[in-house]
């Protein structure tokens, strides 16, 4: 160790010299991150999110070494060579943790946090162990004499050699050699995967008891209270595809603590659970539900059983709580969807509560919010995401209880699983049945049918193993996993299982023949000249042709022939010029793009020798970009039309198509932040451009996308565009993209290690930075102008909008100003034209209506004038029918007002029928005093009658003056809803013969006027 190590080391001795145990779980992080910043010159990283961006073998960040992979690679250089940081991480399932122990056990959480420090080929072994050993013993304060530590033993087969490098280090620093304990590679031996960096380690483990005595004996055998507190990684191997391991160049010291041992330990506490990074939790838990406080307890009685309910809640609100500020979505991780409804099924069980999941996690933001800000940040986003999954929760359970019950009854066997509630399960576990006669031969459920059931259905691990369990069958996890590695493998470099256009084994035909892969980063290279943009055409060389997804070489095509003069493969064009054969064309270098990120593929050409190929669309496949199309019919004879590969090539993209694109994808960004602005919660599922549009897939969990909020996007997008403000793009690597707040990021994408592009447009009012891989154009002032075309939405968690810019826009604004002038024309009508019949001015509303509804893509019409407009020719034909009405109205009133002798009361049969008002609406017209009114139209008689409340009597009533009426026409009373039969009563329609209505309407007036005549004079 060299003086200045050990300067700094009596230094720091003297500084903490307080009494551990009354250390806060936030002193003690901060503690640990001042040792090593302040004292030691390391460099804070910031928790990268629990969400891995750059490696989709992992489910969540759950180690602090994750974020350092693309150090560890040797993709890029570390931002400093000794770092510190605290680490949020999350285990659910796996070797690390078992959901099951979560809360049956002190120390076992799905959610913790990691300190650590790491050292990129700065200090190395000695230095990693004196820093740790001093942290714990000195500034710490714990007795030496409940520490233990291991170290590798060594691996014959590995060819490595026991670690006593380590050991002797141990030793200097004072401990016992029978605390200093040797152990194999399954304990003390890192590796990052199957190949990669690896190296040995050294652990720190502390006896929690405290004992005097030795109990080295019972370190690595399991027990709860000696436990590992630290562990140290010599990172100085390589592990290769070939299983050898080799040194590195560089060593790394990559080391980890979790924090909740190391505070349970400072508090004087034996289980996690006892520290103030639990307690205040459990506090909150007892005032939102008024259960007993927690005890502490591990039985199976009452308070036991809510004791594990503490344990659960506290556990899962932080790993939950977490998890969604960080951007994650149940529906893209079976395992926090899992755990979220574990813990609403605990707070409904246990503590006969529905929502206090969404209360607890304010709980969690002040707990953690200090160090991890976006907790408070992102908190109404977490509330909204859990209120939602409450909701589709209590949704699926009452839809799967039915079916699943049914189930049941049929295989009772059935009701051990776990997680009936799985969307998939019933239709699963059919599928499985129509295989059980064959798999039950061998009793055997092979990798691929398990894949299956996960794939097509969604099936959990657990589920898929009781399944087997059920059906006496043997699960081959082996074989699952097998083609689960596949599917990533095919996910990661490209493959499409839907549309396979290269087989895996041209791809490693290439590979084995060390084929550089396909530079397209020309697809960037292009130039705007203040009018338009410019592609520049791209000299590259053939270096392989795919027809109907197989790699042509000399063996496997009857149009392939080994050339003895240059050892070259030759083609001959003209056997598959006329074919219907799928041709892929590999090169060296491109200029256009593939299809990814949402975006489609450039089309164009390719000029190899005298021959033209089309290209109609382009891929990329583990780098390889492979250009679709067709080679042009040609005069050239068959023996000139020879390719080879290596001939030197032209390649030309169609400017037009991938500008329109361009300005789309633009576009594209702008959207998805103004929604992430106007709505509450909204994440992207999905996003496609081309030149004609874009269409952005999105879930706002439950909340409906309204007019207004669509006309306020509409109308921020439309600010920045007139405000030409000008696309800058930056790359950064993986550890650089985690050290920036305010980038958008795809939520379950997985990025590269480097070059990642960051697109930005900064707006004053509108801030889009996103990580993309797209191409975009250089100022927004390209756009022209943006319109949504079309929204649908497809239930709570769906909805699709479609929108346009550029040329488009400006073409369905030109079709929305042609409907806009004809509904001026229709305005001046109804103001104006006393004369026009309702019948006519509604002809031409639907007129105008039928051609907005017939407006087709990619023309369309703007979303928001479509509805408003259709909205605004039904309030105008509704305009027009009310004044039409009117008219009536005051007519109907002049013709009985008119014709009648009587003030007591009213008896009368209208001249015409009425279009606009109903016989109720005339009877309205005078409620004061008893009225009879009818009408006939076509042969058909009708009429009604009402009598004030004040009026009616035994005698006289509504029913007895309707009865003269109805006895005159045979007929019967029609139906009234809604009043009182004394006070309202109507005729049922009654067809009549026309010489007999005159005669029948003339006796039903004088009869029902004399009847009123009698009774209303009385009273």
């Amino acid at each position: 160790m060299n003086p200045v190590t050990k300067r700094t080391i009596f230094k720091l001795i003297r500084l903490y010299s307080h009494v551990a145990n009354n250390k806060s779980a936030n002193l003690i992080r901060k503690e640990f991150l001042d040792y090593f910043a302040k004292d030691l010159k390391h460099s804070i990283i910031r928790s990268s999110p629990v969400s891995p961006i750059t490696d989709q073998s992992l489910a969540f960040t759950n180690a602090g070494m994750n974020q350092f992979k693309g150090i560890f690679l040797n993709y890029y250089e570390p931002p400093a060579t000794k770092v510190v940081n605290s680490q949020k991480c999350i285990r659910v399932g796996g070797k690390h943790n078992d959901l099951s122990v979560v809360g049956n056990d002190n120390y076992h959480h799905t959610f913790f946090e990691m300190l650590g420090n790491w050292s990129f080929g700065d200090y190395f072994k000695e230095d990693a162990c004196v820093y740790a050993w001093n942290f714990l013993t000195n500034i710490c304060d714990i007795p030496q004499k409940y520490l233990y530590v291991t170290y590798f033993g060594g691996n014959k087969e590995l060819g490595i050699a026991p670690d006593l490098e380590c050991k002797n280090i141990w030793l200097k620093l004072g401990l016992p050699e029978g605390k200093i304990l040797p152990f194999d590679i399954q304990d003390n031996f890192w590796e990052m995967g199957p190949s990669g960096p690896c190296g040995p380690c050294t652990e720190i483990h502390v006896d929690y008891m405290k004992r005097p005595t030795n109990q080295a004996a019972r370190v690595n055998k399991g027990y709860a209270d000696l436990m590992e507190l630290w562990n140290i990684v010599f990172i100085q191997y390589e592990r290769l595809e070939n299983g050898c391991i080799v040194p590195l160049p560089k060593h790394h010291v990559d080391t980890g603590m979790g924090l909740e041992r190391l505070v349970t330990l400072l508090q004087g506490k034996t289980s996690n659970y006892d520290t103030d990074i639990f307690q205040p939790i459990f506090c909150a838990i007892q005032k939102y539900t008024k259960a007993p406080e927690y005890k502490g307890t591990f039985n199976n009685d009452d308070t036991g059983k809510i004791d594990y309910g503490y344990r659960i809640l506290a556990d899962h609100a932080r790993m939950i709580t977490v998890a969604l500020a960080d951007n994650m979505l149940p529906e893209q991780h079976p395992k926090l969807r899992k755990v979220l409804r574990n813990a609403i099924d605990t707070g409904e069980k246990i503590f006969r509560k529905t929502d206090i999941l969404a209360q607890l996690v304010c709980d969690v933001a002040d707990n953690l919010g200090e160090v991890y800000t976006e907790l408070h940040n992102n908190l109404k986003q977490v509330k909204r995401i859990i209120k939602f999954e409450e909701d589709l929760f209590n949704r699926l359970r009452n839809a799967s209880n039915k079916r699943w019950n049914e189930m049941i009854k049929i295989r009772p066997e059935l009701a051990s699983i776990t997680d009936w509630t799985a969307p998939g399960l019933v239709d699963g576990y059919k599928n499985l049945q129509t295989m059980l006669k064959e798999l039950c031969k061998t009793n055997l459920l092979p990798g691929s049918v398990a894949f299956k059931l996960y794939d097509t259905y969604g099936l959990n691990l657990e589920t898929i193993t009781e399944l087997a369990q059920i059906e006496s069958l043997h699960f081959d996890e082996a074989g699952f996993q097998k083609q689960l590695d596949i599917s990533r493998y095919q996910s990661r470099i490209g493959f499409n299982k839907n549309n396979i256009v290269f087989t895996e084994k041209s791809l490693r035909i290439l590979e084995k023949n060390h084929m550089p892969k396909t530079d397209d980063s020309f697809k960037y290279n292009y130039t705007y000249d203040g009018n338009d943009y410019k592609f520049p055409m791209l000299n590259s060389k053939l270096i392989g042709i795919i027809i109907n997804g197989q790699l042509v070489t000399d063996t496997n095509s009857h149009i392939a022939n080994l050339n003895d003069v240059n050892n070259k493969i030759s083609i001959n064009v003209s056997d598959i010029l006329n074919s219907k054969d799928e041709i892929g064309i590999i090169l060296d270098k491109t200029i256009c793009y593939s299809l990814e990120g949402g975006q489609v593929s450039d089309q164009g050409n390719i000029h190899i020798k005298n021959l033209f190929f089309n290209i109609h669309n382009v891929r990329k496949i583990n780098g390889y970009v492979i250009h679709f199309g067709k080679f042009e019919k040609t005069d050239i004879p068959p023996s000139e039309m020879y390719l080879e590969i290596g001939d030197d090539c032209l390649v030309n993209i169609d400017s037009q198509i991938r500008v329109d694109t361009m300005k789309h994808h633009t576009a594209a960004h702008l959207l998805n932040a103004a929604m992430k602005e106007v709505m509450h919660t909204v994440y992207q599922r999905a996003c496609t451009v081309d030149m004609n549009n874009l269409k952005f897939q999105f879930n706002p969990f439950g909340e409906k996308l309204t007019l207004e909020q669509m006309r306020m996007i509409e109308n921020r997008i439309n600010n920045v565009i007139q405000s030409h403000v000008a696309v800058t793009v930056q790359t950064l690597n993986s550890l650089q993209l985690l050290g920036q707040d305010d980038i958008t990021l795809v939520p379950g994408e997985i990025y590269p290690y480097t070059d990642i592009r960051i697109v930005e447009i900064n707006a004053e009012d509108l801030k889009a930075k996103e990580a993309c891989c797209g191409t975009h154009v250089h100022n927004t002032g390209v756009l022209q102008h943006f319109y949504f075309v079309t929204y649908t939405s497809k239930g709570a968690a769906k909805c699709d909008v479609k929108a346009v810019v550029g040329p488009w826009a400006l073409r369905i604004k030109q079709a929305s100003e042609k409907i806009q002038h004809e509904v001026a024309k229709l305005e001046n009508i109804l103001q104006n034209d006393k004369f026009i019949t309702y019948e006519t001015f509604d002809a031409k509303v639907n007129q105008i209506q039928q051609e907005i509804n017939e407006q087709t893509e990619p023309i369309s019409l703007p979303y928001l004038f479509k509805v408003e407009c259709l909205t605004h020719l039904k309030n105008l034909s509704k305009a027009k029918w009310l004044k039409e009405k009117e008219i009536e109205r005051t007519s109907i009133d002049c013709e009985i007002t008119t014709v009648t002798d009587s003030s007591h009361f009213i008896v009368h049969c209208l001249n015409k029928n009425p279009t606009y008002l109903s016989l109720h609406e005339v009877v309205s017209l005078f409620s004061g005093i008893p009225v009879l009114i009818l009408s006939h139209n076509n042969g058909f008689m009708k009429a009604r009658c009402s009598v004030p409340q004040k009026m009616v009597s035994e005698v006289f009533n509504a029913q007895t003056w309707m009865n003269i009426v109805l006895k005159i026409f045979n007929a019967e009373y029609g139906p009234i809803k809604g009043f009182a039969p004394m006070l309202i009563a109507s005729m049922k329609s009654k067809q009549v013969s026309h010489d007999y209505i005159e005669i029948y309407v003339k006796k039903a007036i004088i009869e029902a006027t004399k009847f009123a005549s009698i009774h209303v004079k009385k009273s």
